[in-house]
């Protein structure tokens, strides 16, 4: 049987959480001075706050 799929709210929600964990992680290794790893973190932040004003509506 086909996984119902998420709703709406689910999937903000999702994608919300994701890119602040991503951008609290980049904190962190910037922090430590690990800038390389910093800037890959920030940029996979970005790709998931940037989904949730897409799922929001707002390009």
């Amino acid at each position: 049987m086909a996984k119902p799929k998420k709703s709406l709210s689910e999937r903000i929600a999702d994608a919300d959480a994701r890119g602040g964990r991503y951008l609290a992680d980049a904190n962190e290794a910037a922090e430590r001075g690990d800038h390389e790893k910093a800037e890959k973190l920030y940029e996979k932040g970005q790709f998931w706050l940037d989904r949730v004003n897409k799922l929001l509506g707002n390009h």
